[in-house]
Order: C-alpha cells, then structure tokens, then sequence
C-alpha cells in the first residue's frame, strides 16, 4: 500500500457526523413509524387478501433487498480494485449494505407463505407421479412457440392457448391426470408428462428443506459481508490502522465470489421458482444489474441530500457525482444488455419451458403494456436523460435521472413478480403499498440509525485525502 498522501489534513475525529438536531438524525425514527405503519397495513391486508398478500409482500421485499445487495457489490468493488477517488461515497454504501441482516427477520413472512407463491411445494407429488406414469418426450417446438407465437397460452406453464387449457390448480400449474379425466382417458397427456418430467429434475433443487436451507445460507453470507467490511471501515476510524484496509482488500475476492453465487441463487428460488418449469441461466444477472443500478440511483440522491443538509461538506464534490454518474449510465445499459440476451435467446430458441415468462408478459392480459413501457422508459428516456456530460455535472439534473430510475426499478420488480397473481390482469392494490412502505421503513430505519453512530465518510481510510482531493483528468 502507498503511503497516504498528505495534500489536505485528515478529517477529525468529530467531523462529517449527523447533529442529533439535523433533520437526518431523526430521520430513523420517522422511518421506524412509516415502517411500522406500513407492516400493519400490510397485516391488515393478509387478514383481508392473503394470497394478494402474498405476492404483495415478495414484490416488495425483494425490491427493498436490491439496495442492499447492489451496495454490498459497489463496497467489494471498491476494495478489490484499491479505488480511492470513491472513499468518501463508500461509507454511505456500507451504512446501507451493513443493515442486510434486517431481511432475515422480514423473510418470516415469505415462509409463512411459501404454499401460496410457489407451485412446485404443493404439486411436487403429483407431478412426480405423472412423470413416472408416462415418460413421454416434450411436445415438438412447433405446437408451442415464442411469445407472439401461434400456439402459445397464457396459463400454463408450458404456453399452450386458452381453447385448450386444462383445469389447473391455484397457480396456473396444470394438474397431473385432469385433462384424462376431462376427455374419459386414462393417464396424462404428452404435455402433462413433459411437465412433470421437467419438474421431477428440478425436486432435488426445488424442494422445502433444500429452499430454505439456501435461505439461511444467503442471509448468512449477506450478514458476513455487510458486518465486516463496516466494521473493518469503521474500526479504522479510530485507529487509523492501514492493516485494516490490507485486510479489507484481501476478503474482498472470496466475499465477491460469495456474493455472484448467493446473489444469483436468492433469484432463482425466490423469483424464478414462482414459474418453476421456466429455464433462463441468465436471470440472476439480469436482477444483479437492476440492483446494481438500483444502488447507484439510491446513492445519488442520499448523497446529495446529505450534502445539501451540510453534513456531507465539500467531501463529495462534483468530480464525484460526475463518476457516479458514469457508473449509473453504465449498469442501465449492462441492464439493458442483459435483459435483451435473455428475451432474445429465449425467443430464438422457442423451448416452451423457456417462453412462457415471456408470453405471460406480453399475450397476456395488459402486461403487454407494461412490458412496452420498460423498454421505453427504463432504457431508452433514462438513456438519452444521462448520455451527456453535462447532465452528469448538473447535480439536478442528475438527481431527476436517478429518481426517475429508482421508480422504474420499482415498476420492472412489479412485473417480475405480479403476472404470476391475478389470471393476466393487473390489479393494483393498496396491499402493494402497504407491503413496500413496510418492508422500506423497516430497513432504513435500521440504516439511518447506524449513520447517526459514525461518520458519513471513512475518515479514518488511508487514501482519504486522495479521495477529498479528487478531480476528474
């Protein structure tokens, strides 16, 4: 490690912390009320609706849990890389990646409602059943197409078209044998075996023990990073130790590698299997790079009100903004990459399995709509909104691109989750608010009280002044 650099004196002991008058430090305890206000609507909404509550609730907790995860990514970063222009942003990204354990507590509710969400818990039986009474091998492509194609239906998870859709249980899921019984034959149809066949390979992911033994092994993971990259920050505020940053920095590979894997795993049982015959191994990437620009619109504006507020000073200057920008600008369109990739690959191949998320978001009801949406105003205004320089240097400007991308974060989570709810159509409900008020208010109550108990900026980091200092070349 260089030694630190010496062109403005280190920040004090005192300075860059939160005034228990300043409108931030109650700032928790406003949060806490929202919190608590919103989770009680939200009973109130189970008590009245609880399969509404259900989807409700997973919308809004996995939304709320990108912030964390995202900053866990831009924390690793940072200290793979020895980055020292973005000293001063880092600590606002450990404040929100620290409160992950929180989540742990707020899953409690998904449990309870695991038979509701997920369809591979309460018809695993019977389909494994189907599967050993006909293997027989998946429908020719040409009978079930890409979303759009002739063919392709809205419920099933297989898309085949309403006119011959077969009873089905409570989550579209088409249930072993029914459609014998519907015609006076015996046994399954092609389709049904096909299905089950599909399933019966994922039982020995998709199923209760092995779900939520992943569970308590992402909150694990996620409670370890969070924990110690903050304390390992925090404690150097004090110190002023540099081994605690050659630490940092020799953690950070393996805790990345832990973070790509949980990461990517929490997608997959916690979304994907709301459709459990759909195939994309692509999806965990899709919602890292949603988080990821998730975080770096949320810190953007954090940022900025902090320093509006004064506390902040002249820490995070322009330089910074500008960069941060850059790095929004560049994961919206890793965004858009990806998610692209995913439509077309799954397009061009016409796999059924593979098409039916899509055609439940596109022939389906008004889905269509809100997928159209997505691409306009989650890509293509944002994109044009944060291209120039000097939006990027006009802090308001680029306040309202990054709020414009929180929102539409909000809405791409909503049609990841609710199309799964509702036969096809959409149903806004106050339960929806509820559920995201609840689960926000929840976290950033636990994030907000943590920035009242130490310094906004790592004033204890080596490299500080470099990063005080910062001007783009």
């Amino acid at each position: 490690m260089s030694a630190p650099d010496n062109k403005k004196p280190a920040a004090g002991a005192n300075d860059y912390r939160l005034s228990a008058t300043s409108g931030w430090g109650g700032a928790w305890k406003i949060a806490a009320g929202v919190g608590v206000v919103g989770l009680g609507g939200a009973a109130a909404g189970w008590s009245i609706d609880p399969k509404r509550f259900a989807y409700s609730y997973l919308f809004a907790f996995f939304l709320v849990l990108t912030l964390p995860l995202g900053s866990m990514f831009f924390v690793l970063v940072e200290r793979l890389t020895k980055a020292s222009w973005s000293i001063t942003v880092r600590r606002t990204a450990e404040f929100f990646a620290v409160a992950a354990p929180v989540f742990a507590l707020l899953f409690l509710p998904v449990l309870f409602c695991m038979p509701t969400l997920y369809p591979w818990l309460s018809h695993g039986e019977g389909i494994e059943s189907a599967a050993h009474a006909q293997q027989a091998p998946p429908p020719p492509h040409g009978m079930m197409g890409a979303p759009g194609a002739p063919g392709a239906g809205p419920h099933g998870p297989m898309g085949r078209p309403p006119e011959h859709a077969r009873p089905s249980g409570p989550h579209g899921l088409q249930l072993p044998g029914a459609a014998g019984a519907q015609h006076g034959e015996p046994g399954v149809e092609p389709e049904e075996a096909a299905e089950a066949e599909v399933l019966a390979k994922k039982r020995p992911w998709l199923n209760r023990n092995a779900w939520m033994a992943r569970a308590l092994i992402y909150f694990v993971v996620w409670g370890w990073i969070g924990l110690t990259f903050f304390r390992l920050s925090t404690s150097q505020d004090g110190t002023k130790d540099p081994k605690l940053t050659l630490k940092a920095e020799s953690l950070a590979p393996a805790a990345t590698w832990l973070f790509g894997f949980t990461l990517t795993g929490a997608a997959f049982d916690w979304l994907m299997s709301l459709l459990p015959t759909w195939y994309s191994t692509i999806y965990g990437v899709t919602i890292f790079a949603g988080s990821v620009v998730m975080m770096y619109a949320t810190l953007i504006l954090v940022t900025l009100s902090l320093r509006s507020a004064g506390h902040l000073k002249s820490a995070i200057n322009v330089e910074h903004y500008h960069d941060l920008g850059k790095l929004l600008f560049g994961f919206l369109v890793f965004w858009a990459y990806t998610s692209f990739a995913q439509f077309m690959l799954i397009w061009y191949a016409a796999i059924p399995e593979e098409t039916t998320f899509f055609h439940n978001r596109w022939d389906v009801g008004p889905w269509m709509y809100v997928s159209l949406g997505i691409v306009i105003l989650h890509f293509v205004v944002p994109f044009f909104i944060l291209l120039s320089r000097n939006v990027k240097r006009r802090l308001g400007a680029l306040a309202f691109g990054a709020a414009w991308l929180i929102a539409m974060h909000i809405v791409e989570m909503y049609w990841q989750v609710m199309p799964n709810f509702g036969g096809g159509e959409i149903t806004v409900s106050w339960i929806d608010l509820a559920c995201l008020v609840g689960v926000a208010g929840a976290y950033l109550a636990v994030v907000f009280h943590r920035m009242t108990k130490h310094p906004l900026i790592p004033i204890g980091d080596p490299r500080l002044s470099r990063s005080l200092t910062f001007e783009n070349a």
